[in-house]
């Protein structure tokens, strides 16, 4: 590697972040009415269709998001110390985990519980897996969880060889590789897939995936997600391969599809090392085809695109809990079951963006919820006559 600054800011990655956080709602609520399937929110019926959908939406979403933590992360320890960065980190994300942790997940939970029993057994169960499970309190604030863990190893790799912060991959081998880059999608595939194929399943084998501190730190998404952060950051360390992954591939979009096709097909038949192999290789595919599709239409800062970036955080926390409640409104209500879910999407994402406007009238909940400190008002300077006065009264 080479040392130089990364390239400033682009600002289609701020709007896939953002896109991703936002089909956590199309997800979840498919989750929910998927077709002989429970969720933490049962919904009591359930199509095809969404089944399709929640699974097509898993593939991609996370894997992208955490290979573009690792571009952001990279971009701004170039720019700050890893001290400053990572307690930044800590701020921005863990106030919010806290707030989300004391207040939206237990509303998230009862309505769970309640999709499933009548008010006084709800109220018992509610309590009393609030009492012994860990992962009951965490629910959809994973991510948060991991991302800090991800975030604290690169705070801690940059102090340890401070290089690293600077250091960008050879002239040479970017060239080289910004040649080839459907080849350079298929062997990051396969390698991230054989990763996930051995690690994860010797995780789940060694019978750790039962213990409590999988379910409070989650170690296995952290073992699963750890190299698509760290695959972002080396893309924010090559900018020609970043560049050639801004462009549409034929080559690229075939093995995705290809990849999809077999997911879909041979699902629950194979083992599943060789079902986390297919599912990462459509992954990486669909991702570099996300990344070259926002890049064409939204490479411009654009207020409404802005304005979504700036809430989808927000949303994102608040949306689960409001689809859950709608979830279980909707178990009485005599409409097909897509009507009911569709309904379910529109109304959660036009509620958590009035949570959202709310937040942001109120620097307590601004901090609390968007982990956004209240803005320090420079002190207005004083008239001359009374800084005269003040030194003379000292």
């Amino acid at each position: 590697m080479t040392t130089s600054r990364v390239a400033q800011r682009e600002h289609h990655w701020d709007a896939i972040r953002a896109l991703l956080m936002l089909l956590g709602i199309p997800y979840h609520v498919a989750m929910a009415y998927r077709a002989n399937d429970v969720w933490i929110v049962n919904a009591r019926e359930g199509a095809l269709i969404w089944t399709w959908l929640a699974d097509f939406i898993h593939v991609f979403r996370m894997p992208a998001f955490f290979l573009i933590a690792g571009y952001f992360a990279a971009l701004l320890l170039s720019r700050r110390s890893s001290g400053e960065w990572l307690k930044g980190r800590f701020l921005r994300l863990g106030i919010p985990f806290l707030a989300c942790l004391l207040t939206l997940n237990p509303l998230l939970n009862l309505f769970c519980e309640l999709s499933n029993f009548s008010i006084g057994p709800a109220l018992a169960s509610w309590e009393h897996n609030s009492s012994v499970s860990g992962g009951y309190w965490v629910r959809h604030l994973w991510f948060i969880i991991v991302l800090l863990q991800c975030s604290a190893l690169a705070a801690l790799l940059t102090t340890l060889s401070p290089r690293l912060s600077q250091a960008q991959i050879a002239p040479a081998t970017d060239a080289r590789l910004a040649r080839r880059p459907a080849l350079v999608v298929l062997l990051t595939a396969l390698v991230l897939g054989a990763w996930e194929a051995s690690a994860i399943e010797l995780f789940y084998a060694a019978g750790f995936a039962t213990n409590v501190p999988q379910q409070i730190f989650r170690l296995d998404q952290l073992l699963q997600f750890i190299p698509w952060f760290a695959a972002g950051c080396l893309v924010a360390r090559a900018p020609r391969l970043r560049d050639a992954l801004h462009r549409p591939s034929f080559a690229i979009a075939l093995l995705g599809v290809l990849a999809l096709a077999a997911h879909f097909m041979f699902k629950g038949q194979l083992h599943p090392a060789a079902g986390r192999l297919v599912e990462t290789v459509a992954a990486v595919a669909i991702t570099q085809m996300l990344l070259a599709g926002v890049k064409h239409v939204a490479d411009r800062p654009h207020p409404a695109v802005q304005e979504l970036v700036r809430a989808s955080f927000v949303i994102y926390l608040f949306h689960l809990p409001i689809t859950a409640a709608l979830v279980v409104i909707g178990q009485p209500l005599a409409l097909p079951v897509s009507v009911k879910a569709v309904l379910a999407i529109l109304l959660t994402l036009g509620l958590s963006w009035m949570a959202w406007r709310i937040v942001l009238r109120s620097p307590m909940l601004r901090l609390l919820y968007d982990g956004v400190p209240p803005a320090v008002s420079p002190r207005p300077a004083l008239p001359l006559a009374a800084r005269d006065l003040r030194r003379q009264s000292l």
